[in-house]
């Protein structure tokens, strides 16, 4: 197996097909999440008691807004989850159409995802599921300790520190575990039409049957994603020092200030998504051509060869 054909191959397919980055960005699976918290200090004296009472005070004066935004939020969250699915679905087959040099294009994309939408939402609940158990024993030890350090029981914080270790280790090994799951299940979907339970076990089985190649298909991802994102960085430490740059320079003026900020956001944030279309593209299908490449033994279902289909050849003309 070609190992760095996969990086070429899949860093040419995504360029030369432009599309996949639209489709690739709202498909979820090169996607990450980041949570910001933030705490700011009001200088009052305020009890717990009166705290309460105005938190439950503005929660029963606004008890339709808060249910409308959340019903809003939960429509949105069932609604992204279903255009990542459909996009997931287009992404995997285009690449491997691409793949095998085939004339493909966004509307026979989507078409295709339309085609694995629910299953691929089944696949994805599913994975969900399995990675609830884990999250509940998480949940369990991280409540033990805090009991712990608040009851200041010395003897139960090092045992709980100790077991705290041991699930880390095994949420690491549990979640890279999941991770091929993801990667080979969907495209199992999607690539051999199967259905959500049977991808699954299609993915454990490839997984252990190709463990090893697996496991560098998985470093090599790393290892690649390690120097884009160095690449990024000091691209982004020069684009971003010029805008700070103009809005220290802006002085007291604090509306040049905001001016400026935003100029430099509405400039820098289609580039941003134009990188991050991309890089997607290119991870699904560095993952589509791994998955293509890693069982040889296996015959992909007759619709989706792993060869490129020769033109059909005109029958020879009668001998005069």
């Amino acid at each position: 197996m070609h190992y760095w054909e996969l990086v070429t191959r899949s860093f040419r397919i995504a360029w030369d097909h432009k599309y996949l980055w639209l489709i690739a960005l709202f498909s979820g699976e090169a996607g990450g999440s980041s949570f910001n918290y933030s705490q700011r200090s009001t200088g009052t004296t305020q009890t717990p008691a009166e705290f309460q009472q105005q938190v439950s005070t503005w929660l029963s004066d606004h008890a339709g807004l808060i249910i409308f935004l959340a019903i809003v939020w939960i429509v949105l969250i069932i609604a992204f989850f279903i255009l990542a699915a459909i996009c997931e679905g287009a992404t995997v087959r285009a690449s491997a159409e691409h793949d095998s040099e085939r004339p493909f294009g966004l509307g026979m994309a989507w078409r295709a995802g339309l085609h694995t939408m629910w299953v691929i939402v089944r696949f994805r609940l599913l994975l969900i599921a399995l990675y609830l158990p884990l999250i509940l024993i998480l949940a369990v030890w991280f409540v033990g300790l805090m009991f712990a350090i608040v009851n200041q029981n010395r003897s139960a914080t090092p045992v709980l520190i100790l077991t705290g270790l041991l699930l880390f280790a095994l949420w690491f090994v549990y979640a890279i575990y999941l991770f091929f799951l993801d990667r080979f299940g969907t495209r199992a979907v999607v690539l051999e039409q199967l259905m959500a339970t049977a991808s699954i076990a299609r993915a454990h089985r490839l997984l252990f049957k190709r463990f090893g190649r697996s496991l560098l298909v998985l470093l090599l991802a790393i290892g690649l994603a390690i120097v884009v994102a160095i690449v990024l960085a000091c691209l982004s430490i020069i684009a971003i020092v010029p805008l700070l740059a103009g809005a220290f320079a802006a002085g007291s003026n604090s509306g040049a200030a905001a001016v400026v900020l935003v100029i430099g956001v509405l400039i820098l944030l289609p580039i941003y998504l134009v990188v991050a279309g991309f890089l997607a593209a290119q991870g699904s299908t560095y993952w589509t051509l791994a998955f293509r490449r890693l069982d040889f033994d296996h015959a992909p279902a007759f619709a989706y060869p792993a060869a490129p289909l020769a033109p059909p050849q005109a029958p020879p003309a009668p001998q005069p």
